[in-house]
């Protein structure tokens, strides 16, 4: 007999996972809503960037996976796909992609590398409210399950 000890790795179950989560909503909600978020019509909109904290928090990253120019019956763009992994162990748990048109409004008169960059915001953005969305509506009342990004422009 040895008095080593061992580290024991027990996966917590879909229940724990789901308490531990709602709990980093419940810490982190006024400072993401305070600090990265944006009020259209009346409700909150929280940005990918507080999306991305609230991720980090349960143990998520995301990441770009891919970014492609496109043409489709001449609508020209840009269309990224974005992950959610599991930090502790590499493993997708979200995917999400996005698209930037060159006709849409303000985007259309910036540069091509502002285009590209936004259609990676807005697959980050949906990758993150597919897996954590449920979790903006515990940060108050007034939170939408919907990222600021992935909204209208001319909505205010």
């Amino acid at each position: 007999m040895t008095n080593e000890i061992v580290p024991v790795s027990i996966e917590p179950t879909p229940l724990t996972r789901a308490r531990f989560e709602a709990q980093v909503a419940r810490e982190m909600g006024s400072y993401i809503v305070r600090t990265f978020s944006i009020e259209l019509q009346g409700k909150r909109y929280v940005q990918v960037a507080g999306a991305t904290a609230l991720a980090s928090g349960c143990g998520y990253a995301v990441r770009e996976v891919e970014v492609k120019r496109f043409d489709i019956d001449g609508i020209k763009g840009w269309e990224a796909t974005a992950e959610i992994l599991e930090r502790s162990t590499g493993v997708v748990i979200g995917r999400g992609s996005g698209i930037v048109t060159d006709d849409e409004k303000p985007w259309g008169s910036r540069p091509q590398f502002a285009r590209r960059a936004m259609a990676s915001t807005r697959a980050a953005g949906r990758a993150l409210r597919l897996c954590c969305g449920h979790l903006f509506a515990m940060m108050g009342d007034r939170v939408a399950t919907v990222t600021a990004e992935e909204m209208p422009n001319d909505i205010e």
